[in-house]
């Protein structure tokens, strides 16, 4: 694929976003079978049917421009899922194993909250009306669960804390 132009970035850029987004659903599966707290478990499992549905978005993004996803990986997503593999792969405690994947969680929420708004602000330019929308129900749904991971990490932590 050329990489000439801004329009040629922003498919590159969803391109990314979008194999971003399939690991991200893998890696709620993952996550969300392995935490020992059934509300974080609900949580990742709500996330991942969001995820699926902004891989949706994107893929409607893509045709309202007449443009065919491209192969392009996401190094960003793919190291978290390898650091939370990892780190379970250290065998700690069920309680610590959730906190770390609330963390991780975060962590892709933060990645994806700053790739949405670049590729807003992409739209924006190009004047893509239709995808200025899609991608912006996706940004306000990582943004949403952003918060609802914060608010679960500190009460988690709170709870922890006073165990010890």
């Amino acid at each position: 694929m050329k990489l000439e132009t801004p329009r040629d970035l922003f498919v590159h850029e969803m391109s990314a976003m979008r194999t971003g987004e399939a690991v991200i659903a893998d890696m709620l599966d993952e996550m969300s079978g392995m935490v020992a707290d059934e509300n974080v478990a609900d949580m990742l499992r709500h996330h991942q049917q969001e995820t699926q549905q902004q891989i949706a978005n994107l893929e409607q993004c893509f045709r309202a421009i007449g443009a065919t996803p491209q192969r392009v990986p996401c190094a960003a997503i793919e190291a978290l899922r390898q650091e939370f593999r990892e780190f379970a792969g250290m065998n700690p405690s069920p309680q610590v194993l959730t906190m770390f994947a609330l963390g991780g969680a975060l962590k892709v929420e933060h990645y994806e909250i700053a790739a949405y708004r670049g590729l807003v602000g992409k739209a924006m330019l190009m004047g893509e009306t239709t995808c200025i929308q899609l991608l912006e129900t996706n940004l306000l749904q990582e943004e949403e669960t952003a918060g609802k991971l914060e608010r679960f990490t500190h009460e988690m932590g709170r709870r922890m804390l006073a165990t010890v």
